[in-house]
């Protein structure tokens, strides 16, 4: 099956029904026959020993062949593999990217393939970025290579701005090479600029973008509960010829666009394709692949099946079912895991769809997982403050720490209670860079100066609440509308210059700045090197000396240009212009200024983050909060098996993330919205013997005396033909029980089996 086929095929998978019922849909895949297992006979076995290929490395490139002996035999026939299709699944903890990396340099060094005629795409910056500095590592003495050789090394969205800056027929799109990108906010208010100023009738507007994705992929107009449709498609057509006028494109442009103009003509076939956490591909990023793809070049691949969490962003595990039937592609694994001890990975492969010895520990045994009941999320929170004290004072860093969540919502509470407690604590996520307003509206400067048709950029630097001075909205946009009527002006930036020359005369240090924005590119390409825009911008103005903030924004701007300068130095090659602009899509690609190699490292204190923000990272000691029923999984109307299977693999990824202590907890009185009374039907899943069960509930409260009794493993508690009451299915009887299981009749939701551990029902 090609590359081309298989997204096809992903196009035309099957959506699964709207309506059943979780609980049961939980029953019908707790068995292993499940249909993505990869058979046994489909993976390629390694050799015994790669003793002579490594002495052949020795003769070339010593260090390399020091670092490859390290690896274990199926690390090693991964990067020695010269198959032309090669699926890599790699278990978790089992060294992905260090298989990845070495392979780039195998296949560099020894087999002499140039760095720029390989892609390597990847998801995150951060990988990215490490996959960068690991191959810089091994140059030793020698000269590393610079910025032009690694332009196809990153993320799918930056290799993609890059291929399309080269291509030729990008002006036959209506775009030029010196095009801005727009985040996922900027988007938005573009958007929201446009509805207004085109006056509009759009409804849904705080879900604009997924109504725009679902009228892409399916045409759907009509959404909610609308009856006729709306202007959506009027808008549309409005930001096509907008975004065309003005040299812009949003992240989903990227992929798209690049996908249009290598059908037009491929001008860039690598020799070499090499992808990280492939099961992440959605199906537009598998387009990107089969176009960058002929019958020539070499496909590798690495990724999860198990990990697979993304859905909502268009991933689909079927991807791994595919190239499974598909027999020219040569199947190799890495199945052991280096990060989590004997019984918590045996606990966490309770959960896997693949079969039984796909993940094999490499640790000691090590404790048991932990599941435990506190009565709500403020006695849970008080109950880390103690844990958390008593773990560090025996030596473990605050750093190896955290604590996950299946939602954001569920952090506020043990932010603050651990603040109140003197816990040092950081919430990992994405800050977004408009929420640091002085690096916000120096991003706004810039792309105004740089890209003087970007009318968004140049609305939020001059209607800032912080730095600006008009007032944004409709009255604005009206009255620039009615001075532009008729006139001509080389670029927008000229022509609101005009405006506020005419309209706003007292505001003349602003009109200054718009005068030296205009001038920016020239001043760049004068200055070169010798650049200080702190100066040239007179910025200290607009900070505002005065304000209570100016020390830190003024500190904040000086940072961000210094990383801008240090970008451009280290990846100049052709128009110096250019590269500025490249160091500003940078800015957008990775969301903040630090832009440059080197790898953040974060030593705040315990982390607080949910599940998905956890992908990728390991900790000493890990705790899952309110893991209830409802909560994992998420309960989602009209969602289907795939979400459950999906919810159960995020489970997976929470289990996995520890190396040495692992604690579930569930709540009796959950303040989680849609939570459900007892913990996760997931954990069923996991044999008693894997687990030690604990109760932390207060003991003089009736509701949580109740809680104590489900409990408990005292089996008299469950009588046949007592009458119980169940949360979702109502009154019903019990029809047999056991130390195991409980059996109850509920009428017309037929039988349904719990763990007597974990019933959630109650006697009548």
């Amino acid at each position: 099956m090609s590359l081309k086929h298989l997204h096809r095929k992903l196009r035309n998978t099957d959506l699964p029904s709207e309506e059943f019922d979780p609980i049961s849909a939980f029953e019908s895949f707790e068995t292993p026959v499940i249909s993505n297992i990869i058979p046994p006979d489909r993976y390629t076995e390694p050799k015994e020993d790669y003793s002579d290929i490594i002495t052949k490395v020795e003769a070339k490139k010593p260090q390399l062949a020091s670092a490859l002996k390290k690896l274990n035999l199926y690390q090693q026939q991964a990067v020695f593999s010269e198959d032309q299709k090669l699926l890599l699944s790699a278990m978790v903890g089992s060294g992905k990217t260090t298989v990845l990396t070495h392979k780039v340099l195998y296949l560099h060094f020894i087999k002499g393939i140039p760095l720029s005629q390989m892609a390597v795409l990847t998801f995150t910056n951060k990988a990215a970025r490490e996959i960068k500095e690991r191959i810089l590592s091994f140059y030793e003495n020698s000269t590393p290579p610079n910025s032009d050789e690694l332009r196809y090394f990153g993320t799918f969205h930056s290799v993609a701005r890059q291929l399309i800056k080269e291509h030729p027929k990008l002006q036959e799109l209506g775009f030029t090479p010196d095009f801005s990108i727009m985040d996922q906010e900027a988007k938005e208010d573009f958007l929201q600029r446009l509805i207004v100023s085109h006056e509009l009738d759009v409804k849904y507007r705080n879900k604009l973008d997924k109504r725009l994705k679902l009228y892409r992929n399916e045409k759907q107009i009509i959404y909610g509960n609308m009856k006729n449709p709306d202007d959506l498609v009027q808008l549309l057509n409005i930001s096509r010829k907008e975004k065309q006028a003005n040299n812009l494109m949003d992240f989903d442009d990227l992929i798209s666009v690049i996908n249009w103009l290598l059908k037009l003509k491929k001008t860039f076939i690598p020799e070499w394709i090499i992808v990280d956490e492939f099961q992440d591909c959605n199906q537009e990023q598998i387009e990107l692949i089969q176009n960058l793809s002929d019958d020539q070049n070499h496909f590798f691949a690495v990724g999860d099946p198990n990990q697979s969490i993304y859905a909502w962003r268009g991933s689909t595990n079927v991807i791994f079912q595919n190239y499974i039937e598909d027999q020219s592609f040569v199947i190799m694994r890495l199945p052991l895991n280096y990060r989590t001890s004997g019984q918590l990975l045996n606990a966490a492969s309770c959960l896997l769809q693949q079969n039984n010895d796909a993940l094999q520990a490499t640790r000691d045994q090590g404790k048991k997982l932990i599941i435990r009941n506190h009565f709500d999320d403020h006695q849970e929170a008080y109950y880390y403050v103690q844990k958390f004290k008593e773990v560090h004072q025996k030596g473990t860093p605050w750093t190896e720490i955290a604590v996950l969540f299946r939602t954001r919502q569920q952090i506020a509470i043990f932010e603050s209670v651990f603040q109140l407690e003197g816990i040092p604590c950081e919430v990992v996520s994405k800050t977004k860079l408009r929420e640091q307003a002085a690096l916000f509206w120096l991003q706004n400067i810039l792309l105004s100066g740089l890209h003087p048709n970007d009318m968004d950029s140049i609305l939020r630097v001059f209607t800032s609440t912080d730095f600006g001075c008009l007032k944004a909205g409709k009255k604005l946009l009206s009255a620039y509308s009615k001075f532009t009527e008729g006139k001509e002006f080389a670029s927008k930036l000229e022509a609101f210059s005009c405006f506020l020359s005419e309209k706003y005369k007292k505001h003349a240090e602003y009109i200054d700045l718009c005068q030296r924005l205009m001038g920016l590119a020239d001043y760049l390409q004068s200055r070169k090197r010798d650049v200080n825009l702190y100066q040239y911008l007179s910025l200290d103005f607009f900070l505002k000396p005065t304000s209570i903030n100016y020390q830190d924004d003024v500190a904040d701007i000086k940072n961000a240009l210094n990383e801008l300068d240090h970008y451009t130095s280290k990846n100049y090659f052709g128009d110096w212009l250019e590269i500025y602009r490249a160091a500003l899509s940078q800015v957008s690609l990775e969301g903040h200024f630090q832009i440059n190699s080197g790898i953040q490292t974060e030593t705040k204190g315990v982390r607080l983050l949910t599940i998905h923000a956890a992908k990728g990272l390991e900790f000493d000691h890990v705790y899952l909060s309110g893991a209830n029923s409802g909560i994992i999984p998420l309960e989602r109307k009209k969602a289907g098996y795939d979400h459950l299977k999906e919810e159960k693999r995020l489970l997976f990824v929470a289990l996995t993330r520890a190396k040495n202590h692992m604690e579930i907890s569930w709540h009796t009185k959950s303040s989680a919205w849609n939570a459900q009374d007892g913990p996760s039907y997931f954990l069923n899943s996991i044999p008693s013997a894997l687990v030690e069960k604990v109760d932390t509930a207060p003991a003089k409260n009736s509701a949580i005396e109740t809680t104590q009794k489900v409990e408990s493993n005292d089996d008299s508690k469950w009588k046949v033909g007592t009458k119980v009451k169940h949360p979702k299915y109502g009154t019903g009887e019990i029809k047999s029980c056991n130390e195991q299981d409980v059996v109850c009749d509920f009428g017309k939701f037929g039988e349904k089996s719990f763990a007597s551990a974990w019933a959630p029902l109650v006697k009548i």
